[in-house]
């Protein structure tokens, strides 16, 4: 997909509605006039249950941001990747060609960032690399520079009026500059160092099956033949967290999940999910979601009537 070479947004609307989209977008920006990049904000009160496939974006890497929570699954090449919660102003970076599917369980408020390779190249050639580089394909995490410098684009009209565009190629460009100096790796290393995706999702899945005690690095470490701070720094890479902490929030999710069903007490759910009392959960649960869990499924009951 060549959009960004054109100079309206037609090719990036077309890209939404034939990956699903139905919504009109609520902000579409670009292509800009120094990166070239694009961006594109929808959000739909309901939510989707069909499973859509992302029109591939060969020539863009696509940050993916969450301006609400959302409940989806998602697969990558027909491999899942994602299933339950994700939080608030989490990201994901895709990488070009990537093949995805999705479904929504929930209402969702999402925004795409659509940046060309090519950009991406000369910031890195700028930046005296001496490999060629690659953003790293991650799953959702969250970084406070990342959501400000999207919010800064988002804001750009309020911020700027007519300078839309000009802000939002100088918050591109510090964005790029800041991925490649956190997000990224060498192309010629891709295959040969780090986490593959078979090895991710044997790990990932062996997680689900242990959420109640937490393996230890040690353990997962061991499954992908590699040193616990090899394998803690390239797990971190990959998924965007440290695995205790990408731990922590799949229990919680999870715990989330049995939380709805309404036949079980909090304490129960704690002890389920090996916290070490109620308020132990509580204060997890808040920390993630921002709210208790009696707050939580008030919510979700509300929305689900609503």
């Amino acid at each position: 997909m060549g959009y960004y070479l054109n100079s309206s947004t037609d090719e990036l609307r077309n890209w939404f509605a034939r990956s699903g989209v139905e919504d009109p977008l609520r902000t579409c920006i670009g292509p800009l006039p120094q990166s070239r990049a694009a961006l594109g904000r929808w959000a739909s009160s309901r939510p989707d249950s069909r499973i859509h496939s992302n029109i591939p974006h060969p020539d863009c890497y696509r940050l993916v941001l969450l301006m609400a929570p959302l409940e989806a699954r998602i697969w990558n090449s027909g491999d899942a990747i994602w299933g339950g919660m994700i939080a608030s102003s989490r990201f994901r970076i895709c990488a070009p060609n990537e093949i995805g599917s999705w479904s929504r369980a929930s209402a969702c408020d999402i925004v795409n960032l659509f940046i060309p390779k090519q950009f991406v190249e000369q910031l890195a050639c700028l930046r005296g690399e001496s490999q060629v580089v690659s953003l790293n394909s991650t799953l959702f995490t969250y970084d406070k520079t990342v959501f400000e410098l999207v919010q800064t684009m988002l804001d750009a009209e309020t911020l700027s009026g007519p300078l839309v565009a000009q802000v939002c190629d100088s918050a591109m460009l510090i964005l790029v500059s800041y991925l490649l100096e956190h997000y990224s790796k060498p192309i010629d290393a891709e295959q040969s160092a780090g986490i593959s995706w078979r090895r991710l999702r044997k790990v990932l899945a062996y997680i689900e099956t242990h959420l109640e005690t937490l393996p230890s690095n040690v353990e997962l470490a061991a499954m992908c033949g590699m040193s616990e701070a090899y394998f803690s720094r390239e797990f971190r890479r990959a998924v965007g967290q440290p695995p205790h902490q990408y731990m922590m929030k799949k229990r919680i999710e999870s715990a989330s999940q049995l939380l709805l069903s309404g036949e079980h007490r909090v304490v129960d759910i704690a002890h389920e999910f090996g916290f070490n009392d109620a308020s132990h959960f509580t204060r997890s649960f808040c920390a993630q979601f921002g709210m208790t869990p009696a707050q939580y499924k008030q919510k979700r009951c509300q929305t689900s009537h609503s």
